[in-house]
């Protein structure tokens, strides 16, 4: 269940970028969920546009373009399960997103552009996450976008969650402590 945010001031996109953009992304995220480009799949991919005005969206304490690099002033959050990715799929991310902000501000290969976009993965913990009044899980996901339980893309989170089962037993904490994997996959 990738969500991507989108922060641009409201004069850097029209509607027909955006939609472009929202596309673009799209992929991005089912690509990070393993490339489940179905029906399921789509309906958990989901980007979001939130403009801020110029006047109150400071860099280096201005709020003019001083500061501001070619591509203009961009801030993506992207959330994702925790264990979903290891840092060379968190790498492909930040690449894939910069690369499909500087196509629709046409700045590909202008030195410097992507300096003012900013990327933030956030992961949300195991068990924090919920659809439909029930408490949502990264395998769980998964299994609802249709990837199988031997898909290589799976390997990081099953090392990932049994690392931290280990580490929870270690150090006692309860069976029920958020943060374990909700789903056994």
């Amino acid at each position: 269940m990738p969500m991507i945010t989108v922060q641009h001031p409201p004069e850097v996109l029209t509607q027909e970028q955006k939609d472009v953009l929202a596309e673009d992304l799209t992929r991005v995220i089912l690509e990070i969920e393993g490339g489940a480009d179905t029906p399921a799949g789509r309906s958990i991919a989901w980007v979001r546009f939130q403009p801020i005005e110029k006047w109150d969206w400071y860099l280096g304490g201005r709020n003019d373009s001083a500061f501001e690099a070619a591509a203009g002033r961009w801030l993506i959050e992207l959330n994702v399960p925790e264990g979903s990715m290891d840092q060379e799929r968190k790498s492909g991310c930040h690449k894939a997103i910069t690369d499909a902000i500087l196509k629709i501000t046409d700045k590909q290969g202008v030195e410097g552009a992507a300096r003012s976009i900013w990327i933030q993965i956030v992961e949300w913990p195991e068990g924090h996450l919920a659809t439909s009044g029930r408490t949502s899980s990264l395998l769980g996901i998964a299994q609802i976008t249709g990837i199988a339980p031997d898909d290589p893309l799976l390997e990081f989170p099953r090392a990932y969650f049994d690392a931290k089962d280990r580490l929870y037993d270690n150090a006692e904490f309860p069976e029920k402590t958020a943060g374990r994997a909700l789903v056994r996959y």
